[in-house]
């Protein structure tokens, strides 16, 4: 009887060791497929190619110097910005351009992210703005935030597009605005965020914009210049773009913005379209004879898809399916032209709510 109880000990024994063991197999099996924590953090280091590019200094107040390329891009969805550490020796300042010659490193992943260095710095000459502005080179395919006029709390935008044509940097304290026909940047004390509550469809809604501007003038003054379409007569702002919510909607990467006012896109190919820049209100259009004066296949897209409420805009010429709303300087609403080689109408279906808010001008192409 001892025997059969010990022999049944053993054997439980023999079972909680085989079972420890094959639990510390399993684990150094699993743990060994898998990095540690610290292999993983490592960021991925990209050499870039030896370029000639045009860069610009600036600097937040507080912050060190970087260095943004107006000239290329890495990755469409990010500026190259890098910082000037390399080219203390040659005392460039927040403001100044210069070309140089450079090998860029980019590293992806990490602790730090997405960034990019200059790895080796070969020429350097300090260039005069015109010069610099005009050899913009930026790949903006797939990023429609260059075009639409969007902004945010960075403050660092670049602008070149037929309707918004400028460059803005941070200065210490202040803020550059570089516009291509000056060599000399444009001063502003603040670049400021304001904001006006809006009544949409009975909810509450906040209308957010971003301005360039002076100490002296007030977020009123301003509002009321977008409104009216004056902005440029005023040297004291400048109109920069609006936050998220977007005021109108577009597509970004297949996908609907976030927006404040709903808005259709209609393309009607034309080998030789009139020439229409033209807002009309829901009124004006019930108007047999206004409604006459349209061409025939703008007449039939209105008689199909048009409710007889929203605010229409129609525009006529070297357009395509690619074309998108954007606003001017003077925040009036214009039309991108496409990028294909196509010609025809583009109509666009507003509510009419959008422009008790928003200006009603229409810029000319």
């Amino acid at each position: 009887m001892k025997k059969t109880k010990r022999k049944t000990l053993f054997i439980f024994i023999g079972m909680i060791l085989l079972t420890a063991c094959l639990a510390i197999l399993v684990y150094r099996a699993v743990s060994g497929s898998m990095p540690s924590l610290s292999t993983a953090d490592y960021a991925t280091k990209i050499t870039g190619d030896i370029r000639t590019d045009v860069v610009l200094c600036f600097q937040r107040e507080g912050d060190s110097k970087y260095l943004l390329n107006l000239s290329y891009q890495h990755d469409t969805n990010w500026l190259d910005i890098y910082s000037a550490q390399p080219l203390e020796e040659y005392d460039i300042r927040a403001g100044d351009f210069a070309e140089m010659t450079y090998q860029a490193e980019y590293s992806v992943a990490g602790e730090d992210g997405y960034h990019q260095s200059i790895k080796q710095l070969g020429d350097f000459t300090q260039i005069y703005a015109k010069e610099a502005l005009s050899r913009r080179n930026l790949q903006i395919t797939g990023n429609i935030w260059h075009t639409v006029r969007e902004a945010d709390s960075f403050s660092v935008r670049i602008y070149q597009n037929a309707f918004s044509d400028f460059v803005m940097i941070p200065a210490d304290d202040k803020f550059y605005l570089f516009q291509p026909d000056s060599d000399k940047p444009v001063i502003f004390d603040d670049y400021r965020e304001i904001t006006k509550e809006l009544n949409i469809h009975g909810e509450t809604k906040l209308l957010h914009v971003w301005m360039l501007c002076n100490d002296n003038i007030s977020d009123a003054e301003m509002l009321e210049s977008l409104y009216q379409g004056t902005v440029s007569e005023h040297p004291d702002f400048f109109f920069v773009g609006y936050d998220s919510p977007y005021p109108f909607s577009f597509e970004f990467n297949g996908s609907e913005t976030k927006h404040l006012y709903s808005m259709q896109k209609f393309f009607l190919p034309e080998d030789a379209p009139e020439s229409i820049t033209s807002h009309f209100m829901a009124l004006e259009l019930e108007n047999p004879e206004v409604f006459a004066e349209l061409p025939v296949s703008v007449q039939q897209e209105l008689v199909e898809t048009w409710n007889h409420q929203d605010d229409v805009l129609i525009f006529g010429g070297d357009y395509d399916t690619s074309s998108e709303l954007t606003f001017d300087d003077n925040n009036r609403l214009c039309l991108m032209p496409g990028n294909g080689e196509a010609s025809g109408y583009v109509l666009i279906y507003l509510e009419s709510g959008f422009f008790e808010n928003i200006c009603s001008g229409i810029a000319e192409s």
